[in-house]
């Protein structure tokens, strides 16, 4: 969810060789687009719970209204993903979702920080939405989305870096065998914070290229200790690497990163 000035900054980054560009147009998937749009819906629903719970103030009621209208939205979408469809048609009802997200997050963030509930909640919206926008953007034949990605997804791996980072220095913290991972994650949520704001500057390409190095330098860090983990004992905390490993997985790719990428393989 982006304002149409952090939009703009997409032109900033037409020198880069997106993946997602070069490879043109895609053949969307319905069934990847039914899951991120299921768990939109699904993170749509615990805010309307918070909204019930926790916004007592007759006039803010319509908060939950403007949640039921992202989610006949979310329906809309859902039953215009079918695989006969066009991309124009696909962005359209994307595009009309998006805008009544935009409108309900808008409202929740205006309730200030001391609504820690409908923050957090909010939060996930923003995330779920993000994963979908991402499942579309391979559709647009122009790259135009493709380029807009980048920022979206550069803002995503900052947010779920920083929240890795919180998480394990809660997690872990006291554990005898926790390393020097707490370290290296909060290396790596520095890192992918000032990936983005280059990002969102309109940094050159060689610029984008050092700090995202710097990323997978620290990421690759992270995962050697990560990996050590059981997963009986740190299931919240490697669900959240988890989406941190998806999120840079994207954004090697976006950026035509070459080599291999340092994977997130989790004990069971």
């Amino acid at each position: 969810m982006f304002s149409s000035g952090r939009l703009l900054l997409a032109v900033l980054v037409v020198a880069l060789p997106l993946r997602v560009q070069a490879e043109g147009r895609q053949d969307h998937d319905p069934a990847a687009l039914r899951e991120a749009s299921r768990e939109l819906a699904r993170q749509v629903e615990y805010l309307q719970e918070d909204i019930i719970a926790e916004v007592t103030v007759q006039k803010e009621r319509t908060l939950y209204r403007k949640a039921d209208a992202v989610l006949a939205a979310i329906n809309h979408f859902q039953q215009t993903a079918k695989p006969a469809v066009t991309p124009a048609n696909l962005f359209k009802s994307f595009d009309e979702l998006e805008g009544k997200i935009n409108d309900l997050l808008k409202d929740v963030r205006a309730l200030g920080t001391g609504q820690r509930t409908l923050q957090r909640s909010a939060d996930r919206v923003e995330a779920a939405d993000e994963h979908l926008y991402a499942a579309l953007a391979g559709l647009d034949a122009s790259g135009g989305r493709s380029k807009v990605l980048l920022v979206r997804q550069s803002r995503a791996l900052a947010v779920a870096a920083r929240q890795l980072d919180k998480t394990a220095q809660y997690a872990l913290a006291g554990a005898q065998d926790q390393g020097v991972l707490p370290g290296e994650l909060h290396k790596l949520a520095e890192a992918a914070e000032r990936f983005q704001k280059d990002v969102d500057s309109g940094a050159s390409q060689e610029q984008l290229r050092r700090d995202f190095a710097v990323v997978n330098r620290s990421w690759e860090n992270a995962v050697k200790g990560l990996e050590k983990l059981k997963s009986t004992d740190n299931t919240y905390l490697l669900r959240t690497a988890e989406r941190v490993d998806r999120l840079h997985d994207r954004l090697f790719r976006i950026l035509g990163v070459s080599g291999e990428r340092s994977r997130l393989t989790i004990q069971t």
